[in-house]
């Protein structure tokens, strides 16, 4: 069975957790750190590798001897000593050379012109050695071909970021009736991700349902700020900051709430490039309501699964809330189509397959990487 090593610099629960599905390959995952302290020690298991450095990472590659390497993501300037590594073990190892990204800002919008044009000149020559690049959402694609990636060898593919577990993310058997209308956010509490937007917004849907509460799940910069703003407002009995959440936790929340709001904004440095707990709101049968930020429209259909508003609307994005909070024959018939498509789509099992024997078929049987 061949070897596929996976290089990583953070790891998190629901990104780790779906690789028991590998089969087609003997694993080794390198990582640096674990990012949001999800992880226990049942999720942790013998395939798993810490590296500390750049140096530490190449030498355990070699190690290793690897069929495949997958390095960390390319459109990064932070992330380039370790793509280096990757790409000197894979050429001492003889490796095939995978390559996997999610990044969907312009390049040239994200680092400037000047550093834009250095980023491309290294990536474009990385690719064009590499036996296939997966892309994640369209921006990545063209990110991709604007440095020289082969069209040939760049596959769309959940892969890196796997979808989700269709039986641990399931529908809740019933509403409770004694349960408030609840509105749940689950993410990084930071501008980008719409946390301002989205206080403003259910300040208007509190004042039309008094009894609406908001929970907002995560940690991030802006929380202080946002607990201000909270007080400011009134709505300090209304609203639930619970922190981070572990990850296996998050369905007993889902189970909880109506609709689900990720009312991202896109910014020069970011915009939304999968939006995984939206795919697992989705796979518990919980209406979305989410903006048109990066990738979002392609991983959500509007009006089947969620409503879709402009970025930075208070008054939409209101309005959207209401439409669902106020019909729950809809926000449950949104639900269901939702839990549909992402059983047809996101699920994490087979997308872990059809990765497999993509990277099977371009990187082990055809032998296609030039180093």
């Amino acid at each position: 069975m061949p070897r596929l090593a996976l290089v990583s610099i953070g790891i998190r629960r629901d990104l780790l957790a779906p690789l028991r599905y590998i089969s087609k390959f003997e694993l080794l995952h390198f990582y640096r750190r674990s990012v949001y302290g999800d992880l226990t020690v049942e999720d942790l298991d013998a395939t798993l590798r810490a590296y500390s450095s750049p140096l530490d990472l190449y030498q355990q590659l070699v190690r290793a001897k690897p069929a495949v390497i997958q390095g960390v993501e390319p459109f990064s300037y932070y992330t380039q000593p370790y793509l280096w590594a990757c790409y000197c073990a894979a050429r001492k190892t003889d490796a095939a050379l995978l390559v996997a990204t999610l990044e969907n800002r312009p390049l040239e919008v994200k680092f400037g012109n000047a550093r834009a044009f250095v980023l491309r000149k290294f990536l474009s020559w990385y690719f064009q050695r590499a036996c296939l690049i997966l892309v994640l959402n369209q921006g990545a694609r063209e990110n991709v071909l604007a440095c020289g990636g082969e069209t040939v060898q760049v596959q769309s593919a959940m892969w890196g970021v796997w979808g989700v577990d269709i039986q641990e993310f399931f529908p809740r058997v019933a509403r409770d009736p004694n349960m408030p209308p609840t509105i749940l956010f689950a993410g990084r509490l930071h501008p980008e991700k719409g946390v301002f937007v989205l206080l403003d917004a259910f300040a208007a849907v509190h004042a039309r349902l008094p009894h609406a509460r908001l929970v907002l799940v995560g940690e991030g910069p802006a929380r202080n700020l946002l607990e201000q703003k909270i007080r400011q407002q009134n709505l300090a009995l209304a609203i639930t900051l619970t922190g981070v959440i572990k990850h296996r936790e998050m369905v007993n929340l889902f189970h909880q709430a109506d609709v689900f709001c990720a009312p991202s904004i896109t910014t020069r440095q970011w915009a939304e490039q999968v939006g995984a707990a939206a795919l697992q709101a989705m796979a518990c049968g919980i209406p979305i309501v989410s903006t048109r930020s990066g990738a979002i429209p392609e991983y959500i259909p509007d009006g089947a699964a969620g409503i879709l508003v402009e970025e930075q609307n208070a008054p939409a994005l209101a309005d959207a809330l209401l439409n669902l909070l106020t019909n729950p024959q809809r926000a449950s018939e949104m639900g269901q189509r939702g839990r549909a498509y992402a059983c047809l789509h996101y699920d994490a099992h087979a997308n872990v397959q059809r990765g497999e024997t993509l990277v099977l078929e371009h990187c082990v049987k055809r032998n296609a990487h030039r180093l």
